[in-house]
């Protein structure tokens, strides 16, 4: 969901409806409408949460327990599945609950209406975004009329485009995965997220030859499962995981410790683990007027784990920060903080020479 402008509609009828609160589990399609949530200063209040399962249960719980209708958002595609697990219970509760769903791709909706389709009693798809406030308001209509739970697709690509982002050299997360790509070595191997940027950006990853890339096409936080235990398996393969902090707070800060645990039996300590920390516990867009407010230390987490923990903030300490990552006697959280054009989809399409209007083979 890359317009803006659709955003502000759809946070405008939320408002209209005396929508009290959405809860959501937001990735890179839906940060233009938690970013329209928080410039309409609290009303409606948006209430991050670190998992799509948690978001749907809130929202039928608040339509059991205050009244109205329940809302929760998440990105499409694989994030979206987690929020079936509430939706069925709000079905069979007959609760009000709509589910706003963020298209990471053009005609990503194709994927999404059958999965929700038999959870939900409608699936809408703002195909025309000037039609935005109207199948807003149909989809709180028929939540509130039927009971149970409704879904709206909002468009991944508009006319309207993202204001340039500002001035500075801010860490860019695509160089420094490049960077950190070509050092490992014949036999090493690289996992990358699902869903989301990060996920876009590695369909288009080059490797040296003899490496192998692990793609993992889930949700976010599958990245370090996925190269634990590649670890496990042979011990002596270097391996990199790539996770922005989405992925990390799903599961990432919990496995860090079977990582520690385990580390010792390994005669190849190399295992290093890439975070892209956005510091607002959601990836923003560029021309974002919102500060990032929610830093989570990942590399201090790491250093307490007793594992080799590195945070870079300047784009010149990059190289220098790759090269102690793999050459350390210990596995390796190397942290980024990047800013919100780092982080944007159109972004990342243009580095790799990707018309943004369509879908990457």
């Amino acid at each position: 969901m890359s317009d803006p402008a659709v955003a502000d509609a759809v946070v405008a009828r939320l408002l209209a409806w005396r929508v009290a609160r959405v809860y959501g589990a937001p990735g890179p399609a839906t940060a233009p409408l938690v970013e329209a949530l928080h410039a309409a200063g609290g009303d409606p209040e948006f209430v991050p949460v670190r998992h799509a399962d948690s978001a749907a249960l809130m929202a039928a719980g608040h339509a059991r327990f205050a009244g109205g209708v329940g809302v929760c958002l998440s990105d499409g595609g694989p994030d979206a599945l987690g929020l079936l697990g509430g939706l069925d219970a709000a079905r069979r509760a007959g609760l009000p609950v709509l589910a706003v769903l963020g298209e990471q791709q053009p005609d990503g909706h194709r994927d999404d209406g059958p999965r929700f389709a038999g959870t939900c009693r409608h699936v809408r798809y703002v195909a025309d975004p000037t039609r935005a406030p109207e199948l807003v308001d149909e989809a709180l209509g028929s939540a509130l009329r039927g009971g149970g739970p409704v879904c709206l697709v909002l468009p991944a690509d508009a006319s309207a485009r993202r204001a340039p982002g500002g001035p500075g050299r801010a860490v860019d997360p695509w160089q420094a995965i490049d960077d950190l790509v070509t050092r490992l070595p014949p036999g090493g191997a690289v996992t990358v997220d699902g869903g989301g940027t990060v996920a876009g950006y590695a369909r288009h990853l080059r490797v040296p030859a003899g490496v192998e890339v692990l793609r993992t096409d889930g949700a976010p936080g599958t990245a370090l499962p996925y190269a634990l235990a590649a670890k496990l398996a042979d011990p002596a393969r270097p391996v990199l995981a790539v996770v922005a902090d989405e992925g990390m707070r799903a599961s990432g800060l919990a496995e860090l410790v079977a990582v520690a645990r385990h580390r010792a039996a390994w005669p190849d300590p190399r295992l290093v683990l890439l975070v892209l920390n956005t510091r607002s516990g959601h990836p923003r867009y560029a021309g974002s007027p919102h500060p990032p407010t929610d830093d989570v230390p990942y590399a201090g987490w790491a250093r307490l784990l007793g594992l080799r923990g590195i945070r870079v903030d300047r784009p010149e300490l990059v190289g220098a920060a790759g090269a102690e990552a793999f050459g350390a006697d210990r596995p390796c959280l190397l942290e980024l903080v990047v800013g919100p054009a780092g982080m944007d989809p159109a972004g990342v399409l243009r580095t790799v020479g990707v018309d943004s209007r369509r879908s990457p083979d």
